[in-house]
């Protein structure tokens, strides 16, 4: 099984913090990076790849449970999918944002088909069948460590 952390940093856009999300103890932008700059090589287009800022730490943890499902209209995309970033540069609200399907099972939770939701590069991106399996008590426990170490601080 994969592991799974968060953590929070400030937004390099508004006065807000946004969440980071840790797999196997490597950011996930740098593994969604890698990914998209290698189908980038032969493209003409001037899109950075892996620029992304992960949610508002206000709604994912705060307000809502984003990350088990619980969230604004705005962060969910067709199927059962969950926007996990936004990009940078767009300026365009839920462009280009990177989403994953959810699932939760028994007794562990899955993220998988990966998505960009991109108006920059209509063709998409291809995350490779891109998948992580976390244990389902332990994806809690990190949200409940984050929540009860960062966030309720903050927001209390």
């Amino acid at each position: 099984m994969d592991h799974i952390s968060f953590g929070v940093a400030n937004s390099t856009l508004e006065d807000y913090l946004t969440t980071n999300i840790y797999v196997n103890g490597i950011d996930l932008r740098v593994i969604i990076s890698e990914i998209e700059a290698n189908q980038l090589t032969n493209s003409r287009l001037s899109v950075q790849s892996g620029a992304y800022e992960g949610i508002s730490t206000f709604i994912a943890f705060h307000l809502y449970d984003h990350f088990c499902k619980v969230t604004m209209n705005e962060y969910r995309y067709d199927g059962d999918r969950f926007a996990l970033y936004d990009y940078l540069y767009s300026g365009i609200p839920g462009d280009h944002s990177l989403s994953c399907q959810i699932d939760f099972e028994k007794d562990r939770v899955i993220r998988s088909d990966f998505k960009n939701f991109s108006r920059f590069y209509p063709q998409g991106f291809n995350y490779r069948d891109l998948q992580y399996t976390f244990d389902r008590q332990a994806n809690l426990d990190a949200i409940a460590e984050l929540r009860r170490d960062k966030v309720n601080p903050i927001y209390a």
